[in-house]
Protein backbone atom coordinates (compact mmCIF):
# COMPACT_ATOMS: atom_id res chain seq x y z
CA UNK A 1 0.00 0.00 0.00
CA UNK A 2 1.47 3.57 -0.94
CA UNK A 3 1.98 5.96 1.91
CA UNK A 4 -0.89 8.80 1.23
CA UNK A 5 0.00 12.57 0.93
CA UNK A 6 -1.19 14.92 2.60
CA UNK A 7 -1.60 18.63 1.93
CA UNK A 8 -2.86 21.53 3.91
CA UNK A 9 -5.40 24.07 2.97
CA UNK A 10 -7.00 26.80 3.85
CA UNK A 11 -10.47 26.25 4.91
CA UNK A 12 -13.82 28.43 3.94
CA UNK A 13 -13.49 29.86 7.52
CA UNK A 14 -9.38 30.60 6.84
CA UNK A 15 -7.69 28.32 9.23
CA UNK A 16 -5.65 25.43 7.75
CA UNK A 17 -6.82 21.76 7.58
CA UNK A 18 -5.10 18.98 5.83
CA UNK A 19 -6.53 17.01 3.04
CA UNK A 20 -5.95 13.80 1.44
CA UNK A 21 -3.62 15.02 -2.09
CA UNK A 22 -3.79 12.76 -5.24
CA UNK A 23 -4.62 9.44 -5.34
CA UNK A 24 -4.82 8.09 -8.82
CA UNK A 25 -1.88 6.43 -10.75
CA UNK A 26 0.07 8.65 -13.50
CA UNK A 27 -0.24 7.53 -17.07
CA UNK A 28 -2.99 7.43 -19.57
CA UNK A 29 -5.01 4.29 -20.37
CA UNK A 30 -3.99 1.87 -22.98
CA UNK A 31 -7.20 1.24 -24.98
CA UNK A 32 -10.71 2.54 -24.49
CA UNK A 33 -13.04 1.16 -21.85
CA UNK A 34 -16.50 -0.62 -22.75
CA UNK A 35 -18.82 0.15 -20.09
CA UNK A 36 -21.62 -1.48 -21.38
CA UNK A 37 -19.60 -5.26 -21.86
CA UNK A 38 -18.86 -4.59 -17.89
CA UNK A 39 -21.99 -3.81 -16.81
CA UNK A 40 -25.35 -6.26 -17.99
CA UNK A 41 -28.08 -5.47 -15.42
CA UNK A 42 -30.14 -2.33 -17.29
CA UNK A 43 -30.04 -1.06 -13.75
CA UNK A 44 -26.52 -1.12 -13.49
CA UNK A 45 -25.87 0.80 -16.45
CA UNK A 46 -28.31 3.22 -15.03
CA UNK A 47 -26.65 3.71 -11.85
CA UNK A 48 -23.57 3.88 -13.90
CA UNK A 49 -24.71 6.62 -16.30
CA UNK A 50 -26.17 8.26 -13.25
CA UNK A 51 -22.90 8.54 -11.25
CA UNK A 52 -20.43 7.84 -13.48
CA UNK A 53 -21.17 10.63 -16.42
CA UNK A 54 -20.75 13.52 -15.76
Amino acid sequence: MTEQQLEEKASFDGSTVKVLGETYEAGKPEKPENWREKLKAREDMIAYLKVGVR
